[in-house]
């Protein structure tokens, strides 16, 4: 029962470890579904939709790692910026006013992302913006 005991007490620590390593942000259960919601709609592979091919605005896709790390036509290889908020385009344009003309989503096209988000997806970059096991679509 000792032996048990300690083995789940040293499962628990390397699996805390491992999430502050990580910055504590898991991008699957935390980060993704605020993408799905506020910014696929824009930032998806290109697919056909009532009739109508629809290409990503800018050439930015957000529906899979590669393509996040990649970035779009105007910022390539900025998008998210690991380990650098401040560099990452993704969270700027989020935290512009929505009156700007780089603010995401833009003014009409869908609710800001909140400020809670906001900082939840600076602590995902500022631990490496690691994506875990997920990969998406390519």
């Amino acid at each position: 029962m000792k032996i048990i005991a300690t083995a789940l007490i040293a499962l628990a620590a390397t699996a805390i470890t491992a999430a502050a390593q990580d910055g504590g942000v898991d991008f699957e259960k935390q980060i993704l579904p605020i993408l799905k919601d506020k910014c696929f709609n824009c930032h998806e592979k290109e697919h056909e939709e009532k009739g109508k091919i629809k290409k990503p605005k800018g050439g930015l896709r957000l529906d899979g790692a590669d393509v996040i790390m990649k970035g779009g036509k105007e910022y390539p290889g900025e998008t998210v910026v690991a380990g650098k908020p401040d560099a990452s385009w993704l969270l700027k344009t989020m935290a512009l006013p929505e009156s700007d003309d780089l603010a995401m989503p833009p003014e009409g096209k869908g609710d800001r992302v909140s400020a809670e988000n906001q900082a939840l997806i600076k602590k995902w970059i500022e631990g490496g913006a690691k994506f875990g096991s997920w990969k998406g679509e390519s």
